[in-house]
C-alpha cells in the first residue's frame, strides 16, 4: 500500500497573502473565467517585483477556451507583455508587467514563491487539471478559504509526526534513551 504525504500547506500569513492576491483578481473587471485565470498565474508570479515571466508551455498547461482574447483583456487594463506570447517560442519567457501591483499587493519573498507553488498545484491536482477554468478558479478560491482551518487541523500532527520522525533517526543512530 503505498502512504500519501499531504501537499504542504501554506502557513497562515502566506494563506493571507493568497487571498489578498485572489482578492484583487476578483476585483478586476476582466470578463471571463479565462482571462481570470491568465491574471491569477501571471499576478502570482509578478505580485513581489510587478513583473513576473511566463511562457507558451504556461498557456498550454492552463487550458484555456480563448487564449488570445484573455491576453488581449489583461493588455485592455495595462498589462505590458514584453513579447510575443502566443506566437513565439513556446519555451521563451515572455515578461509581463503588472503596473501597480507591487504596491497594492506586498508580499516577501518567501511568500510569493511558497503562494506560487501552491497555486500550481491546486490547478496541477488530478481532479482540478482538466476542469474548465471557471472550475479551477473556483478551486483556487475553495482551497485558499481552507488554508487556515487547515493550518489549525493539521499542525499539531505534523508537529507529532516531526517527534515520532526525530525519535525513530534517534534510535537508528544509537542516540535513543
Amino acid at each position: 500500500m503505498r502512504s500519501t504525504v499531504p501537499p504542504p500547506l501554506l502557513t497562515i500569513q502566506q494563506g493571507q497573502a493568497a487571498r489578498r492576491l485572489l482578492s484583487h483578481i476578483a476585483s478586476l473587471r476582466l470578463a471571463d473565467a479565462d482571462a481570470q485565470l491568465l491574471a491569477t498565474v501571471i499576478a502570482v508570479r509578478a505580485a513581489r517585483a510587478g513583473s513576473g515571466n511566463i511562457t507558451g508551455q504556461d498557456l498550454d498547461f492552463l487550458r484555456l477556451g480563448d487564449t488570445p482574447t484573455a491576453v488581449a483583456e489583461l493588455a485592455s487594463l495595462g498589462w505590458q507583455f514584453a513579447g510575443d506570447l502566443l506566437d513565439g517560442d513556446r519555451e521563451t519567457p515572455v515578461a509581463v508587467t503588472v503596473p501597480g501591483l507591487a504596491d497594492a499587493l506586498p508580499i516577501s519573498r518567501t511568500a510569493r514563491s511558497r503562494v506560487s507553488g501552491w497555486t500550481t498545484r491546486t490547478l496541477a491536482s488530478k481532479t482540478v487539471k482538466k476542469a474548465s477554468p471557471s472550475a479551477r478558479l473556483a478551486a483556487l478560491f475553495l482551497a485558499e478559504s481552507l488554508v487556515d482551518r487547515a493550518v489549525a487541523t493539521a499542525l499539531p500532527h505534523r508537529v507529532k509526526r516531526v517527534r515520532l520522525h526525530t525519535a525513530a533517526a534517534d534510535e537508528r543512530c544509537g542516540q535513543g534513551h
